[in-house]
């Protein structure tokens, strides 16, 4: 029986076969590091964050932070620096201590390493994590807006005087609001997992009550306290409507579950008060310092993947 090849025929399609197999690899192995080289490019082209316009500090400490990416720092001969471009590798960050306002200078230059084009393997390290993202605006800023608000019943208007006699100039109330609404948005998950646990007891108490504007006393909705009578947990809702309705179960109550005076700062801040309040009281029931936990939940909430109910504040301190 003769064979349809010769046997140099099947040794030549093998080699043949064996080179495709390899060039389909090159192939793929080049188009992977095609986009890993695209993804850091484009990582490194993020915009640096500054001042917003017409925020300037006029007084205050000046810092100044070189951030080196952990791969330069394990091996810094493999590495070179790149110039530093002033409109992209330079991030300033504003802070406040309770006393004085410090801003922060970071310069996060590219390295490149050696024996590689300049565009082909960069690396840079980013500012942390914030709360208000890419800005210029650290997470003490806010935590201190909110605390004066609702701990202090501190107006806005007040607040900016305050920053500006220590320096601070060109915030008006429209930028504190945003403040305590991201800061408000990046709590809502949290917010949400404590309610619904809290739905879980078997003794609720609900008490509801109508909330007036804190400057004309007219009401404008309904602020609403779910209580638990085990652990004392107590949760508020907002709720426009202002029939009295006891929202999903559990016995109403005649008088308040906890002896605090709630107010509106304005029409459509309701359910920024509610969740500002709700952990105000879980932070007076635990002992915890309201304004030190805050800080500490806004710098571990972006990017967190445990259980958002460990964040809770606990008995003697925080998380």
């Amino acid at each position: 029986m003769s064979l349809p090849f010769e046997a140099d025929d099947v040794v030549a399609l093998q080699e043949a076969r064996e080179e495709a197999l390899q060039e389909a690899q090159m192939a793929r192995v080049a188009r992977r590091s095609r986009m890993v080289k695209r993804s850091r490019r484009e990582r490194v082209e993020e915009q640096a964050c500054r001042l917003d316009e017409g925020l300037k500090l006029i007084s205050g400490l000046q810092r100044a932070c070189k951030l080196v990416p952990p791969e330069v720092q394990k091996k810094p001969l493999e590495f070179d620096e790149l110039p530093t471009d002033e409109l992209r590798d330079v991030s300033e960050r504003l802070e406040f201590d309770g006393n004085c306002f410090s801003k922060t200078r970071y310069i996060h230059p590219c390295y490149v390493k050696k024996g590689e084009e300049e565009g082909a393997y960069t690396v840079t390290c980013r500012l942390p994590v914030c709360t208000m993202g890419n800005s210029a605006i650290g997470d003490s800023l806010p935590v201190y807006s909110v605390c004066n608000k609702f701990c202090e019943r501190l107006p806005l208007y007040r607040q900016l005087k305050f920053f500006s006699d220590r320096g601070l100039v060109g915030v008006d109330e429209q930028m504190l609001s945003r403040w305590m609404e991201r800061t408000a948005a990046v709590l809502q998950p949290l917010y949400e997992a404590f309610y619904q646990q809290l739905l879980l007891s078997e003794d609720l108490q609900v008490y509801e009550v109508p909330t007036g504007d804190i400057r004309d006393k007219r009401p404008i909705g309904h602020m609403c306290a779910t209580r638990s009578a085990q652990s004392g947990q107590v949760h508020y809702r907002w709720r426009e409507e202002l029939s009295v309705v006891v929202p999903e179960r559990g016995v109403a109550l005649a008088e308040p579950p906890v002896a605090r005076e709630l107010f509106v700062s304005a029409p459509g801040e309701g359910a920024l008060s509610a969740l500002f309040y709700t952990f105000m009281d879980e932070c007076g029931r635990c002992d915890c310092d309201f304004a030190e936990w805050l800080l500490t939940t806004l710098r571990a909430l972006p990017g967190y993947r445990g259980d958002v109910l460990a964040l809770l504040p606990v008995s003697g301190g925080i998380v």
